[in-house]
């Protein structure tokens, strides 16, 4: 579930954000959690999990660009997208985690550009556990190349070596629908991230070679097509 907040003392724009950010998250099916704050001081104080913040830079207080200070003097991983009548306060209110700045009033499209490279960066960083059969751990996702069928179960290959699961192939090909993974074979799901070349086979970035099903061939590289294009936006 993703923590979203918007941080805004204009109740009107603040509910026009709200119905936005509920359009996009229901069409993606992501499940998502927002918290509404009127200041600065209100988001320091009530001190809740958020990964992505709608913040206006113009508040009474604390202003947007003090918040995003506070933010990264505290280490605090919150993906900022700003709001403003006054483009002017750009220069001062780049940093660390900025993805950009919409002007009001807020326009659905650009909201969801900004949206979309959040979410791509939430997901690059987020972790999968792996159960074995003696242990259990963590691997960020972009260190994946691909899982590879071992009859009922799996094994995982990915940038720090090769490892059992208790999960089956299918079961991961279903929790890992939406997130730029693709069952190109019976036997292999792999990463989109870490493809380095698709022709006949399917080379990863580590230089194994992937088979395709005669099948899956065209939806796989019309996939891959894809997700291209959108991570080159």
């Amino acid at each position: 579930m993703i923590k979203v907040g918007i941080c805004e003392d204009d109740n009107l724009c603040s509910k026009m954000i709200e119905k936005m950010l509920h359009k996009f998250f229901s069409e993606k099916r992501i499940e998502y959690q927002l918290r509404e704050y009127e200041s600065g001081s209100s988001f320091i104080i009530q001190n809740e999990l958020t990964e992505i913040l709608i913040l206006d830079i113009e508040m009474e207080g604390i202003t947007g660009i003090q918040l995003k200070d506070w933010l990264c003097k505290n280490g605090e991983d919150v993906k900022i997208l700003f709001v403003t009548n006054h483009l002017e306060y750009m220069p001062e209110a780049f940093g660390r985690n900025v993805y950009g700045f919409l002007s009001k009033p807020v326009e659905q499209e650009e909201l969801e550009k900004y949206l979309n490279r959040m979410m791509d960066d939430i997901e690059e960083n987020r972790k999968l556990v792996i159960k074995s059969v003696d242990k259990e751990f963590a691997i960020k996702m972009n260190h994946i190349f691909y899982f590879e069928s071992e009859d009922k179960y799996s094994r995982v290959v990915s940038k720090y070596g090769r490892y059992f699961c208790d999960k089956s192939l299918g079961q991961w090909e279903e929790e890992l629908r939406e997130n730029f993974f693709f069952r190109c074979h019976k036997r292999y799901l792999v990463n989109f991230r870490n493809i380095y070349k698709v022709e006949s086979y399917i080379w990863m970035c580590n230089g194994d070679e992937i088979p395709i099903s005669r099948r899956k061939g065209k939806e796989l590289k019309d996939s891959y097509r894809a997700y291209i294009i959108r991570k080159a936006r």
